[in-house]
């Protein structure tokens, strides 16, 4: 009985000691980022329509990065560029996607992860990159149910993207909530009454739909037919044409982004119904064919010049001259995006949790798109960058 009880006690004493030493804390431990180098991945469109703005935001990023000595937190930082396309995609591909997220978080030196660029697409890397405790920065990704629930999808909440239970991501633009209650302002001073909505089968497209039709409620306009467009044959497109015009809308949203199917439907659009306006939310007000809302702001990613510092002037101008050819304003974005996620490891330390909270300290923040701040839910609290609502196409 002595030798039992005494082995016992000695058992609970190694027990105690792991705790208080925090051996046998693995979660903990498993947070934090050995060696002298960290890593830091992007993840950013290389094909189709985006890839220009892809590059634009990876010279920013590679700009912020040197200008912090290519080190933060008295460590070394190694960065990694990831596609989130393959060769001859117009879109981000979801599988290219994920698989940027998993080699980001089985790499044990990774402290954050940059990314994603095109709408709807973090929602494939952001529960990832949860799991692990990386703090995930997105230059652009205006996604509503990555914050919160968005209006008319109450299934739709942010729960599903934090495995891990705490918030990890930040976002520099705000949601798509404001475009849609951009879109629902400008259709009621249009005084619209039966509204007609195409869309393609994005995520991003589903969620600005359902958000503007919730908003709307049983007010006007009435939504009089809603049709969707997978491709963009001729055939395709003037089938669901005719299905639309046979309801005489006077006001169209479509609710999907910038491409070749868009552009295929906008100039049908054009020559089937020229006198019906077409509004779009962020994904499509950034392509080519749309004019720009007098009044409102929708955030696209894309800052206008207008709303660009003196400092973000010459940043541009200077990443122009370096590079040999235009760099898109979207570089400002990439910049902010790398610059943030710098600040929040120094302050953070090479921990991977203890960076993702530093990078949500609610305080003002100063940059080359000026002051803003960034809120509890991730969200910025000041718009940093943004083009018109697009409005009409004629």
């Amino acid at each position: 009985m002595r030798r039992a009880t005494l082995l016992s006690l000695a058992a609970l004493s190694l027990a105690v000691l792991a705790l208080a030493t925090g051996c046998g804390d693995d979660s903990e431990q498993s947070t934090r980022v050995p060696g002298d180098t960290l890593a830091i991945y992007a993840s950013l469109p290389a094909h189709g329509p985006d890839a220009d703005a892809g590059r634009a935001v990876e010279a920013g990023m590679r700009r912020a990065l040197k200008d912090a000595g290519g080190r933060t937190a008295g460590k070394r930082i190694r960065f990694v560029r990831l596609p989130s396309t393959r060769p001859g995609d117009e879109r981000w591909d979801p599988g290219t996607v994920e698989a940027n997220a998993e080699r980001a978080a089985d790499d044990r030196r990774t402290i954050a992860y940059l990314g994603e660029l095109d709408q709807g697409a973090t929602a494939v890397s952001l529960p990832v990159t949860n799991r692990e405790g990386i703090a995930q920065v997105s230059p652009a990704d205006g996604l509503t149910s990555l914050t919160r629930t968005p209006p008319g999808r109450p299934r739709a909440g942010p729960e599903r993207y934090y495995p891990d239970g705490r918030r990890t991501f930040v976002r520099l633009v705000p949601p798509d909530l404001d475009a849609a209650r951009e879109i629902v302002r400008s259709l009621r001073a249009r005084g619209s009454q039966r509204l007609a909505v195409l869309h393609e089968d994005g995520i991003a497209d589903r969620e600005l739909e359902a958000m503007v039709l919730a908003l709307i409620g049983a007010g006007s306009p009435r939504a009089v037919v809603r049709v969707g467009v997978r491709g963009d044959e001729p055939d395709e497109i003037a089938d669901a044409l005719e299905e639309v015009a046979a309801e005489r809308p006077d006001a169209l949203l479509y609710a999907g982004p910038a491409g070749p199917v868009s552009s295929a439907v906008l100039a049908a659009l054009a020559a089937r119904l020229p006198a019906v306006p077409v509004l779009g939310g962020p994904p499509l007000a950034s392509g080519p064919g749309f004019e720009r809302a007098p009044d409102g702001c929708a955030l696209t990613g894309v800052p206008r010049s207008a709303s660009m510092t003196p400092r973000g002037r010459r940043l541009l101008a200077d990443l122009r001259h370096a590079n040999g050819r235009v760099i898109g304003p979207e570089a400002l974005l990439g910049y902010e995006a790398m610059r943030l996620a710098l600040q929040a490891v120094e302050e953070g330390g090479p921990d991977r949790l203890a960076a993702a909270k530093a990078a949500r300290v609610e305080r003002a923040r100063n940059g080359p798109l000026g002051r803003y701040a960034v809120g509890r839910r991730g969200d910025v609290t000041r718009p940093l960058a943004c083009v018109e609502l697009a409005a009409a196409v004629r």
